[in-house]
């Protein structure tokens, strides 16, 4: 019992240093998976130099050099295993008030508790009780590593599902705020390339003599403006207003060709708000205006068409406005970025305006209320506040809810490097929120479809270790059969699928050392196919293949169990009969064959006609080599050819009879 007594204390002491030690070190959540290694393979270890300690010093406890190797294994694995599962556990069930009441850490109680029992059970006294000849008995001492495995497993589902849970939110909402930054590129980039060819056109020589007085140059300026709607397939429209808000020139972008909107068609804007507010600002500057729905005589267009107008004014030396560039960008093509984005992102994409109303991604009730003057619908200010709040406090973040996670980012085009300079007063250009909205399942489901992977390759490895013996089997059997179907390929012709001349050979020279010791007969067929050339000749080598593989069947069908057929060349076969009865049988057989191959073969459409030639060699004493066995059957094939093909010569070695 005193081995079992210094084990449990030796394993209990150094399980709570080393948890203190480890915990001490205050590593980062991400390292958790490394604390609970290190502390069970020290565990591990200490365990095993306790057991040599224990061997050494009690004699009487010396198992068989076998068994004693096998028992380190043991125990280390154990070891590992139970701490490793007392670590995981201890991750998922708080048990800190059980630790204010014990001495020790309950988790070192347990695993040392735990290890003493099994070792005392595995290697002190395996057979002294009843319960430790059960386990024996149904040699759970050889299935603990797998047991283990299994617990293991299990506890580390458990564990990955709780634990990674928060790290895929984090992940997600990452990549849900990497996806707004790009939108908000993408919408910074349409609004600068505008503002650039804003300020590109009110430079241009042919506005600058039209504003001069020159009117042949308004055709220029009118074709100017034309080819640049043409090219930007986003520019709506482009028009220059004069110093009291009339239109002078004005391009629309048609559904079918662009078009100069004739003199009497032209309106005046003076009360569109971003005349005025553009007619404030110093040459050189640009005003952007809010996105909003696009407005013709009065009347909001239908279709609704977003639109956002890039201006800037046009100054005489003394600063006097003479008018103003507007570009109307349609937003579709701003929109068709959130569009695109939705595809890629796992949550609600929506883009409200910066007084909370939705211009994007909610239902048509409550996209652009803030335009009809009968609007009863609430921002967002109001729906939630609390969003709200952090919204204006911060302009990229995220926000947790009850029902889901916000993630936001807000466009501040005051803040593009390309477009900055133009802007004068901080605050005048519109900004737009980016909200990302990701529903709590969702996290949750992505999280169970995590934890479902891991369970199936979880149960796929414990299917595997629980049936190692039988794939062992299964791959012996594999490479028995791959080393049957070699021996098959090499003693056996690829066409026909009859024994090759090599193996032939060797099975006359067996059943000729047979037929000696047993003092029986041999005879061989020496088979030539007639008229088979011309097969190959007319009809191709394909056809010539297939006959052989038909003549091949109808000689197998007819063989006897003890009977060897083998293809030797082209179309030359071989019959090995054994102890024929005498020479009326071997002449049937003869007969036999040559009727059957005079049947017709049907090739590729056309029937043909073969004939065989048959040289049949007996040896009566067996005293004969192989060679001049095979030799003497296949002069009597040639004798039997040349005298009318389709018929057979029978002798024996040294008196060969005539053809039949």
């Amino acid at each position: 019992m005193m081995p079992v007594i210094i084990l449990f204390f030796t394993l209990l002491i150094t399980d709570s240093i080393t948890s203190k030690l480890i915990s001490s070190l205050n590593l980062n959540a991400e390292y958790y998976w490394f604390e609970a290694v290190a502390n069970a393979s020290i565990l591990a270890l200490v365990s095993l130099i306790i057991l040599r300690f224990i061997f050494a010093y009690y004699r009487q406890i010396q198992p068989s050099e076998k068994v004693r190797e096998w028992l380190f294994l043991q125990v280390g694995l154990s070891a590992f295993g139970i701490e490793l599962s007392l670590t995981l556990l201890q991750s998922i069930i708080s048990l800190d008030h059980l630790n204010n009441i014990l001495l020790f850490d309950f988790k070192s109680l347990a695993f040392a508790s735990i290890s003493s029992i099994a070792v005392y059970n595995y290697v002190f006294y395996p057979h002294a009780t009843a319960f430790t000849s059960f386990l024996n008995r149904i040699e759970i001492r050889y299935t603990t590593s797998y047991l283990f495995g299994l617990s293991l497993l299990l506890l580390f589902l458990i564990n990955v599902f709780q634990t990674q849970s928060e790290d895929l939110k984090e992940k997600i909402v990452k990549n849900e705020a990497e996806q707004l930054v790009l939108i908000d590129k993408a919408l910074s980039y349409r609004i600068a390339e505008a503002v650039l060819d804003t300020r590109t056109l009110a430079s241009q020589p042919d506005f600058v003599r039209h504003l001069s007085g020159n009117e042949n140059a308004v055709t220029e300026v009118q074709l100017e403006f034309r080819n640049i709607v043409d090219i930007k397939h986003s520019y709506d429209q482009i028009r220059f207003i004069d110093e009291k808000g009339r239109e002078q020139v004005r391009i629309n972008k048609g559904q079918q060709r662009t078009e100069i909107v004739p003199e009497q068609d032209l309106q005046n804007k003076i009360n569109r708000y971003y005349v005025p507010e553009t007619g404030k600002l110093d040459h050189g500057k640009v005003y952007i205006s809010p996105l909003d729905l696009n407005i013709e005589l009065g009347e909001i267009e239908i279709p609704h068409k977003p639109i956002t107008r890039i201006a800037t004014p046009v100054k005489d030396p003394l600063q006097n406005l003479m008018g103003l560039i507007v570009i109307n960008l349609n937003a579709s093509h701003l929109i068709q970025h959130l569009d695109d984005a939705q595809s890629l992102s796992q949550g609600k994409i929506m883009m409200l305006n910066q007084d909370g109303y939705w211009l994007h991604g909610e239902s048509k009730e409550k996209l652009w209320a803030f335009m009809y003057e009968d609007n009863q619908l609430s921002p967002l200010p109001v729906q939630n506040p609390e969003l709200w709040q952090v919204l204006s406090d911060k302009h990229i973040g995220s926000l947790e809810q009850k029902n889901g996670y916000y993630v936001f980012h807000r466009v501040l085009l005051s803040q593009d490097q390309r477009i900055e300079q133009f802007e004068q007063n901080a605050g005048d250009w519109p900004q737009w929120l980016l909200i990302t909205f990701i529903d709590k399942q969702l996290v949750a489901q992505k999280s169970l479809e995590r934890l479902n992977l891991m369970i199936i390759i979880s149960a796929l490895l414990a299917l595997v270790t629980g049936i190692g013996t039988y794939l062992y089997t299964r791959s012996q059997l594999k490479r028995t059969n791959a080393e049957n179907k070699i021996r098959h390929m090499a003693e056996h012709d690829p066409l026909t699928g009859l024994y090759n001349r090599r193996h032939f050979i060797q099975e006359l020279e067996r059943s000729l050392l047979q037929a000696r010791k047993e003092k029986t007969s041999l005879a061989l067929f020496y088979l030539d196919l007639d008229n088979f050339k011309p097969i190959n000749d007319d009809l191709g080598h394909e056809a010539g293949d297939e006959a052989l593989m038909i003549v091949s069947h109808r000689l197998s069908q007819m063989l006897r169990q003890n009977d060897t057929l083998a293809r030797i060349g082209g179309d030359e076969f071989v019959l090995m009969i054994h102890n024929p009865k005498n020479q009326n049988q071997l002449e049937e057989i003869a007969n036999r064959i040559i009727d059957n191959l005079k049947h017709p073969l049907s090739l590729k459409g056309t029937q043909c006609q073969l004939g065989v030639s048959i040289g049949i060699a007996v040896s009566r004493h067996n005293n004969e080599s192989r060679d001049e066995l095979l030799k003497a059957a296949d002069m009597l094939m040639l004798e039997a050819k040349a005298k009318g093909k389709s018929c057979f010569c029978i002798g024996e070695l040294d008196n060969l009879s005539t053809p039949h």
